[in-house]
């Protein structure tokens, strides 16, 4: 089996086949297993006879069905023939997460790019729309794709006042753990606090394009609440709020920068130690390039608020 790319899914099945010979002719072993590892470590093994599983096509061709749904990431298999002919052959697959919105930069943007216009480097252009999906996070401390709603997160406030949280597109409930017992027991209604884009900003518009909230600050008001104190062995996140969280919409600069960065972990391949050319001045590096940081330095977050 050559190495094949797949996307998680429900209908996700990859076709693992083998060939057993004997000088050179198809011969048909006297035991068939199979031997399949997904990308967490668990193991599975099939015999050819046995539970309906493993299917011979013809005369030393044997394949397998294997649902690749469960987990994205390398998958392993392993085929073991004895007796008549005796043989062990491995090989794998890569699974890809559906989640493909969680990337800033698509592989036919890439492809454009760099100029490719056939599908024969698939699997390299989705690997490095990945990754610079996934160095853009790193490096700014955040990401730009939103959760599900009703998505729920928990925190530890400061003070009394306010609390920071993950970025928030909107919020659908907040409450808060009085005593301290892992109990939401108190829910705020949304004139008890006020939401906060930046220090003392609450314009979500204020920097020219839309940017999530990060702060909850309590108002005080006539019959409101104020955030719970929070003391030594007793639950700290006492702060759960419910909502969007994410970004509101990709920034383009994090789309630009992602596009370049892949297109640069592509040209990887043609770059020995990191060298993709020579110049005047002597040789140029891949990945030296400023203009992404630049690209990318108002989006960094200091401070990161992990969400329990």
């Amino acid at each position: 089996m050559s190495s094949t790319v797949f996307f998680e899914g429900a209908a996700t099945f990859a076709e693992v086949g083998n060939t057993f010979s004997v000088s050179g002719t198809p011969t048909d072993p006297t035991a068939v297993s199979l031997v399949v590892t997904d990308p967490l470590s668990n193991q599975t093994t099939y015999t050819y006879g046995g539970a309906g599983t493993i299917t011979r096509v013809s005369a030393g061709v044997y394949q397998l069905n294997v649902a690749c749904s469960t987990s994205d990431g390398l998958w392993a298999y392993e085929w073991t023939g004895t007796g008549t002919a005796s043989d062990v052959v491995a090989g794998t697959w890569y699974v890809m997460p559906g989640t493909v919105n969680h990337f800033y930069t698509s592989v036919e943007q890439l492809k454009s790019r760099v100029g490719i216009t056939d599908t024969v480097d698939d699997f390299e252009c989705q690997l490095a729309v990945q990754a610079a999906a996934s160095w853009i996070e790193q490096f700014t401390g955040r990401f730009f794709w939103q959760t599900p709603a009703g998505s729920v997160r928990t925190y530890r406030n400061h003070s009394i006042y306010d609390v920071e949280i993950d970025d928030l597109v909107s919020i659908s409930g907040l409450a808060t753990d009085t005593t301290g017992d892992g109990i939401y027991d108190t829910t705020w209604t949304s004139g008890q606090y006020q939401l906060e884009v930046t220090q003392h900003e609450y314009n979500v518009s204020s920097k020219g394009e839309p940017w999530p909230y990060t702060k909850i600050q309590a108002l005080g008001v006539p019959g409101g609440n104020y955030l719970p104190y929070v003391w030594a062995w007793s639950s700290q996140n006492r702060v759960q709020v419910t909502g969007v969280f994410g970004w509101p919409a990709v920034p383009v600069l994090v789309r630009q920068a992602s596009l370049q960065l892949a297109a640069d972990y592509m040209k990887l391949k043609d770059a020995p130690f990191g060298i993709v050319g020579m110049a005047e001045m002597g040789g140029m590096r891949v990945l030296e390039n400023p203009t992404i940081a630049g690209m990318l330095r108002r989006y960094v977050r200091s401070k990161v608020k992990v969400g329990v």
